[in-house]
């Protein structure tokens, strides 16, 4: 490829090999397809597994650009590496190793690349299935077709929006790096080279690409694609690679970035589900900050989540109280407050 591609589908990758092989048997055929708008870039994090093996394998059928790290240099570093350094396209699409595209995925998102909208941004949609379906290789060549009900959003029309609509629910956040294809100048804008500060321990050493478009996105145009673009295929919270900075990441991390997006113009009326469901759906992380002392962040980080919600002081109180009942609680705390809780519910 001697001309600037349209789009950069970058897959930062270590140690899962197995994962690695069905996701190109996704991404590869597709790229094939449209050779010269699509580059597909591979930063291997210095793997010590089949993962050299499986790219080889598919180096014989497929051309794709693969890059090797010396040593470890972390996920972030990984991630800003492939898309400061590697990357040549456009945009740039992040995937992880372990993610599945749909069949077509690819097209929908050129269509709209090649419509000459002036975005920065393009929302994909996300559907998620459990890791028991996760499909062998042979399956999900060239995307699977049979895409789950369960959906990060509910938009059934592909269009150009206000970034503004693009917040649309409570997990429509961002957070998520494959739900999002990026013009690579924000990336480079953001970083001239590889991160290589300690991963979570900030918003942008949790969520780089995030934490991008809460800076530069809001009051823009951007584009939506209502198809899902790619199948997740969910682990258990603890099976997560991060599952000890899980909680803090969650709550902590994610409600910053929830500010970051009023700081930078998004009215509080936009953000306020999202600052609400974090009260109602994390009493779980929230007792893991508290009583799981595998957990990253600890007292202090549940202390700190507090202060960020402070305006909301009953809905703080009661995720407080919800926490209180985790399966590491002291038990004369614990029981008493599970027996509320299930007499409750049955009224």
């Amino acid at each position: 490829m001697t001309s600037q591609p349209l789009l950069s589908i970058c897959i930062p990758t270590f140690n899962r090999a197995a994962l690695l092989d069905i996701c190109l048997a996704s991404v590869l055929p597709q790229v094939i397809e449209h050779s010269g708008e699509v580059e597909c870039v591979i930063s291997d994090n210095d793997s010590s597994d089949e993962t050299a093996a499986v790219i080889e394998r598919y180096q014989q059928r497929f051309n794709f650009r693969v890059f090797r790290n010396s040593e470890n240099i972390g996920i972030i570093g990984n991630i800003t590496k492939v898309a400061v350094e590697h990357a040549r396209g456009d945009f740039v699409w992040l995937i992880g190793d372990d993610d599945v595209l749909t069949h077509q995925a690819v097209s929908r998102l050129l269509d709209l690349l090649r419509s000459g909208a002036a975005i920065d941004l393009v929302a994909l949609n996300v559907a998620f299935a459990s890791s028991s379906e996760r499909p062998t290789a042979n399956a999900a060549a060239g995307g699977v077709r049979s895409v789950p009900d369960k959906r990060l959003r509910k938009s059934t029309v592909s269009e150009i929006v206000p970034f503004e609509r693009l917040l649309d629910g409570p997990c429509a956040d961002f957070t998520a790096m494959y739900s999002l294809a990026m013009r690579r100048t924000l990336w480079r804008d953001e970083y001239s080279s590889a991160s290589l500060t300690e991963p979570f321990t900030s918003v942008e050493s949790t969520y780089p690409h995030a934490a991008i478009v809460a800076k530069h996105l809001p009051g823009k145009l951007s584009g939506l694609i209502a198809e899902p673009a790619v199948v997740i295929y969910e682990l258990p919270g603890e099976q997560f690679s991060w599952a000890k900075h899980r909680a803090l990441s969650v709550l902590v991390y994610c409600t910053q970035l929830l500010q970051m997006y009023e700081a930078h113009g998004v009215p509080h009326k936009t953000m306020a589900p999202y600052y609400v469901y974090q009260l109602e759906h994390r009493s779980h992380e929230l007792g893991d900050l508290i009583f799981n002392r595998q957990s990253a962040g600890g007292y202090g980080a549940a202390l700190k989540f507090a202060w960020m919600l402070r305006r909301y002081p009953l809905r703080v109180l009661r995720a407080f109280l919800l926490a209180l009942t985790h399966p590491q609680a002291p038990w004369i705390i614990a029981v008493p407050l599970r027996r509320l809780q299930r007499l409750k519910q049955r009224s």
